[in-house]
């Protein structure tokens, strides 16, 4: 699922990446609907060596190693997350309804109102038997059958979600935001306006919630009261999730560079300018994949840094996802899917 997880730390084991000389090719095309709109920032999620690509006019699924199409659905709607894979179904919000399409045949299994418009931090999660779906507040669908289990509010408009022990929602709307906390039964834990404008998903890890505001700061709180740990600033206009690995946190900041702090201190590590950025860094093993919509991928040191490896590509548009050898990524206000290999 995007993120990499349910507690959306966009986190992955030491993983093969490819080589300094790769190349860079167009993997899928989706279609585009008249005006454009739709899947700018959705990267796609490729498991057991299939990409579900959800794009602006329909989603598919194909076969990693060859590019083959392996089957189609149009959508009726227009969409700006990204699927998730679990439970064995497909799992994607349009701007309007999430549906569940089956992993072979992408034959819709159901549909449930109440879909997702803030862009790619708010696709689905699934954790256990549940999907976790932004729909103004949260919402908790079954699993097998899309029927809704509880619906909580936020006082502004959800723009994310991950999921621990809790379920924890950033929020952000008309200048002002929360970070709110809810059972795995959709009862209030605990909120906090301290964060400020939150306009993407929190990251968890290690009973930390880390959120980062529209305004400028990045702000780590307890997972048990929502009490605040510390802050730190970096620059303006943040709607991309961090990536935490436990040691660090690392953001990409004023879309034209990308931050690393102590996980514990709220101390800045490191800066690494980019160029202007469209997407959420993903932390590798011992390295951080940072983007420039039109400097390429950029592979970093993660304790100091140093960029060690770099891709050369225009209109990288979202976060880069690494799957056997390759890395995919979308490209940037289009509803194509490219792969570096």
């Amino acid at each position: 699922m995007y993120g990499s997880d349910t507690a959306r730390t966009s986190h992955v084991a030491s993983r093969d990446l490819p080589s300094a000389d790769a190349e860079v090719g167009r993997f899928s095309q989706t279609g585009a609907r008249t005006g454009g709109g739709g899947s700018v920032e959705a990267p796609p999620v490729v498991t057991d060596g299939v990409a579900y690509v959800a794009g602006d006019v329909r989603i598919e699924a194909r076969d990693i190693e060859t590019g083959r199409r392996l089957w189609a659905t149009d959508l009726e709607d227009g969409v700006n997350t990204s699927p998730a894979v679990a439970c064995g179904a497909v799992y994607v919000s349009t701007f309007n309804e999430t549906l569940a399409l089956d992993p072979e045949t992408g034959d819709v299994l159901w549909r449930a109102d109440g879909g997702a418009h803030s862009g790619v931090s708010t696709s689905p999660i699934v954790g256990d038997d549940t999907i976790f779906v932004a729909v103004g507040g949260v919402a908790a669908l079954d699993a097998e059958t899309g029927d809704e289990r509880w619906h909580a509010q936020t006082e502004h408009s959800a723009q994310g979600v991950a999921v621990a022990d809790r379920v924890y929602v950033g929020a952000g709307s008309n200048g002002s935001g929360e970070v709110a906390a809810f059972t795995r039964n959709g009862d209030d834990w605990w909120r906090t306006t301290e964060p400020g404008e939150v306009y993407t998903a929190p990251a968890v890890a290690d009973e930390t919630v880390f959120a980062v505001s529209k305004t400028g700061t990045l702000t780590a709180l307890a997972a048990a009261d929502g009490s605040v740990e510390w802050q730190a600033s970096v620059e303006s206009g943040v709607t991309e999730p961090p990536a935490v690995d436990g040691e660090r946190v690392v953001v990409s900041a004023g879309k034209t560079q990308t931050m690393a702090f102590d996980a514990t201190t709220g101390d800045r590590l490191w800066t690494f300018e980019t160029g202007v950025s469209q997407a959420a860094p993903v932390i590798v093993g011992d390295h951080v994949l940072a983007t420039g919509a039109n400097t390429g991928i950029h592979v970093l040191d993660a304790a100091t840094g140093d960029r060690v490896r770099y891709w050369s590509a225009e209109n990288v548009g979202s976060q880069p996802v690494v799957a056997a050898g390759r890395v995919f990524y979308r490209g940037w206000n289009v509803s194509d899917i490219f792969v570096v290999e």
